[in-house]
């Protein structure tokens, strides 16, 4: 068996086998300084070396968040990573680095199964815990230092960075090949993701890119500032920097020396469990919670509108998507949350909302990322996929099919083998009766992936395609080409095929303009209060405008 003693840049690691999967762990190594005191909202340094053996069998604090019962978890010294590598001695394996979801509010490292992946996939697998909430990303005057990164405000994604820095100089020593990362993100992390893709900063870090659930969004820094201000001002007020909140407002968003250097103390002086709630809850809507700063320096001026021009980073990529995208925030919306469906009229609203939300958040996270990259001629292959698991009434039951089959990143917790509890909308969502079909299912998954991490391509590696069974994973031929992998199961085989069937945005709209399911007047209200404003809505809410509005 390989030593779980490992030598790296900062000094010696000692690991553990992982419990579940054989596989070997390195869990909580630090790969920055603790972003506390003075190096709070600054860029992430370098961890200092340290003497003798340093356990790493336990996951660090998650950042400061807010947690399911309502209370503050967490810690600011969160910038510690964890690796996992299959048992044995093998060099030069694949690097899979994974980027959690959580809107960049919730969620750390440790969400991912790594032992399970790294001995599926036979790769070493890297998931960081980076800042979140206001620590993560911030944009006031008040945190300019003249450093363009830091004046940015996207700390987070500085984090990110650090860590693949990190990855590029420690993994050998854990087997892993430097020059064959895979950075795959899950919902927010993907979003973080594609953001890096546009970013100068990260150019050679990684060789390939995929995404679970995961679409374009960036965020206008001075738009951001405001919305900043907003949620902080109650707090400004309660600390007697202002009398009001208007004043504090004013305050905080003041370019002024003065205000700038009290702001600064302020901010700096904080108790950290005071971020955890702020902009808490943001439902997939940016103007909650803003982050991922087009600051023209970390990520460009005019975002996406980048990748037509060809200025982003080029490498295969590889987009999946549930068939039910929407269910999950259908389900939380106040709309419907704890309300009874047995109501014909609310019902009929509920699969409005799940069918048109679901199919602009699935046509966000993957067509459009694919048709986005497939403009520009050169460039390397895009493929998609979408999961549909869940969606036949006959592999669970109707209301699982209806409320959580297809549901947002439902295939990545496939893939762990791990049971999403506020996925499971009834008990025979993730039931012994269609485990046969979820196993052979998460059985062909990792075979398409296991080929992607080493070759680009999820046809060519280790696993052949193109048999009963295992279909070739055709990529986009161009922007008007595409073609998707369907991902479903029985309740005891695998159902996988690669078609020409996509989503288009204008069929959509067109879709929603002549559905006569519900009443105009809740045809309204949905568009204005559920589908409004989420990320997947920018060009919704522009082509009904007019509609809203009785014009």
């Amino acid at each position: 068996m390989r030593s779980l003693l490992v030598s790296t840049a900062q000094g010696v690691l000692e690991g553990a086998v992982d419990a579940s999967s054989g596989a070997l762990s390195w869990l909580g190594i630090p790969y920055a300084q603790p972003p506390i005191g003075p190096l709070r909202f600054r860029s992430p340094i370098q961890k200092k070396p340290w003497a003798g053996v340093r356990s790493a069998v336990s996951f660090a604090p998650v950042s400061v968040q807010r947690a399911k019962d309502g209370s503050v978890t967490g810690s600011e010294d969160c910038l510690y990573l964890n690796v996992w590598r299959p048992a044995g001695t093998a060099q030069t394996l694949p690097v899979f680095f994974f980027l959690h979801g959580g809107n960049n509010q919730t969620g750390s490292g440790a969400d991912l199964n790594g032992g399970l992946f790294a001995e599926k996939l036979q790769a070493v697998v890297v998931s960081p815990t980076y800042r979140l909430n206001a620590p993560g990303w911030l944009s006031l005057p008040a945190l300019k230092t003249g450093d363009p990164a830091e004046d940015s405000g996207n700390f987070g994604l500085l984090d990110i960075h650090r860590a693949l820095v990190w990855v590029q100089e420690n993994i050998g020593f854990f087997g892993g090949d430097p020059a064959c990362v895979t950075a795959c993100g899950y919902s927010s992390g993907g979003r973080n993701l594609l953001c890096m893709l546009l970013s100068p900063l990260f150019r050679g870090l990684f060789a390939r890119a995929m995404t679970f659930s995961s679409g374009f969004t960036v965020t206008d820094p001075a738009e951001g500032a405001v919305t900043d201000a907003k949620a902080l001002a109650p707090l400004a007020v309660k600390d007697s920097l202002a009398s009001e909140e208007e004043a504090a407002f004013r305050l905080l968003t003041s370019e002024e020396s003065s205000a700038v250097g009290t702001v600064r103390d302020w901010l700096y002086g904080l108790d950290e469990r005071r971020f955890g709630p702020l902009m808490a809850g943001a439902a997939i809507r940016m103007r909650v919670f803003p982050h991922l700063f087009a600051d023209g320096k970390v990520l460009p001026a005019e975002g996406f509108l980048e990748i037509p021009r060809g200025n982003y980073f080029h490498v295969p990529m590889l987009f999946l998507s549930g068939g039910n995208e929407f269910v999950f925030q259908a389900n939380n919306d106040p709309h419907f949350k704890g309300k009874d469906l047995s109501d014909e009229k609310l019902l009929a609203e509920y699969r409005f909302a799940a069918r048109y939300g679901s199919a602009l958040f699935g046509y966000t996270n993957a067509e459009h990322n694919a048709e986005s990259f497939m403009a520009d001629p050169g460039h390397p292959p895009v493929y998609t996929g979408r999961c549909l698991w869940g969606m036949d009434p006959q592999v669970t039951d109707e209301t699982a099919a209806l409320r959580g089959g297809g549901s947002h990143g439902l295939d990545l917790y496939l893939l762990m083998d791990r049971e999403r509890e506020d996925y499971a909308v009834t008990q025979n969502m993730w039931h012994t009766k269609n485990r046969r079909g979820r196993d052979a299912l998460r059985e062909l998954y990792f075979r398409y992936l296991s080929n992607f991490i080493r070759t680009g391509d999820p046809n060519r590696g280790p696993y052949e395609t193109g048999r009963e069974g295992f279909p070739r994973w055709e990529a986009w031929e161009s922007a008007d080409d595409g073609k998707m992998m369907y991902f479903d199961a029985g309740l005891s085989e695998a159902r996988v095929s690669c078609t020409d069937r996509t989503l288009r945005e204008p069929e959509i709209f067109d879709g929603i303009r002549n559905d006569r399911s519900i009443s105009e007047e809740s045809k309204r209200s949905l568009l204005s209060s559920v589908l409004n404003a989420r990320f997947f809505s920018d060009r919704l809410d522009k082509v009904f405008a007019g509609y809203l509005h009785n014009d």
